[in-house]
Formats: structure tokens, C-alpha cells, sequence
């Protein structure tokens, strides 16, 4: 059984929750994390189908996994969102994901699936351009950072204004060790979508 989640933050009204160690056995270990604004919840990297029903039921008590309006995906790993399919099928929830990966994700859902949905599963994909948007959430915002190569490409990072969280996802990568100075922005000038 999951543990209880990690209230990263909580002000009444919007809250930030960790989800961990659900994964038992050989599969990869990774953080999944829910953001609830009012009424409107999003699941961030929800994973794939080792994490699906664990996660979907710690979730449930903190919302209507059916009426889940987002789910974002940092790029396109199985533990990131390898049970694209269950999203799509069990809540009414779009797949926030970047430009590159919005067009991969639909050849993660079986044509059973697809069969099953009254639109195309690219109707509920949400694509993000490679400058990175803000997508309204509640009565708030998730931003959508462009942090292309820093796991892979076309990844995303998510930054959150009222907690002010940045969800940094699967960072870095093997690569030789080079001193390098590197300076980063982020960019305010980003459209809403």
C-alpha cells in the first residue's frame, strides 16, 4: 500500500502533493505530483502502468480522477507517462506535453483505445511550443519551461506561481564533465494558452 503523499504545499485553496515509492519491485523509481487550484487538479509525470493503480487511488482521495483536467508530461519515458492510454480513457483530462513529444504520444495508445474515444486522441493533447506557454490552470497558471536536452529533447519543466515549485522532472543526463559557465532566464514573455 502507497504511503501518504508529501504535502509540499498547502494554503487552503491550492496545494502541491508528492507522490513516492510507488513503484515496488524491479521497475523504475520515480515522483509523481498532483496540483490541486480550487477545483481543478492536474497530475505532473503520472508515470506508466506500474504506477497507474497506486497512483490513481492515493489521487482519488484528493479529487474526481474522472473530472482531472491536466495531465503534463515532461517528455515521453514509460515512467513518465508510458499509461497514456488509462489517462485518456478513465478522466477527461488533456496531455500537456512538448511540440516533439505530442506528436510520439498517440503511438503509445492502442487502436482499442482509440477506438473507444468520440475524438482523436491528438484532440486531447495539449501541444507545447519549443519557447515554452503558461496553461490556465483553476485560477492560476502552470508554466511550461523549455528545458530541451537536459534529460531529452524536447523536455519540459514545470514551474507552478503560487507555490512557486518548480517541477524540475528527470534532470541531466551522462555526459562528460566540462567547466562551463551557463547563464538561464526565465522568460516572463510567454503566451497563455
Amino acid at each position: 500500500m502507497a504511503n501518504e503523499p508529501i504535502v509540499l504545499f498547502d494554503n487552503g485553496y491550492h496545494k502541491c502533493l508528492m507522490f513516492d515509492s510507488l513503484v515496488t519491485g524491479e521497475g523504475v523509481q520515480s515522483n509523481q505530483f498532483l496540483v490541486v487550484d480550487g477545483k481543478h487538479e492536474a497530475l505532473i509525470d503520472p508515470g506508466g502502468d506500474l504506477t497507474y493503480t497506486p497512483l490513481a487511488v492515493a489521487a482519488s482521495k484528493y479529487m474526481n480522477i474522472k473530472e482531472m483536467d491536466f495531465v503534463f508530461a515532461s517528455h515521453q519515458d514509460p515512467d513518465i507517462i508510458g499509461a497514456i492510454d488509462r489517462w485518456i480513457v478513465h478522466t477527461r483530462a488533456k496531455i500537456v506535453t512538448s511540440k516533439l513529444w505530442a506528436r510520439f504520444l498517440p503511438h503509445l495508445v492502442s487502436s482499442y483505445v482509440t477506438n473507444q474515444l468520440s475524438g482523436s486522441v491528438y484532440d486531447r493533447i495539449v501541444s507545447i511550443p519549443d519557447a515554452g506557454a503558461n496553461v490556465r490552470f483553476g485560477d492560476s497558471y502552470l508554466q511550461c519551461l523549455p528545458a530541451h536536452f537536459m534529460h531529452s529533447v524536447g523536455n519540459l519543466q514545470f514551474y507552478d506561481p503560487v507555490s512557486k515549485i518548480l517541477f524540475s522532472g528527470d534532470l541531466g543526463a551522462p555526459w562528460e564533465l566540462r567547466t562551463t559557465t551557463c547563464q538561464c532566464r526565465i522568460s516572463t514573455n510567454i503566451s497563455l494558452i
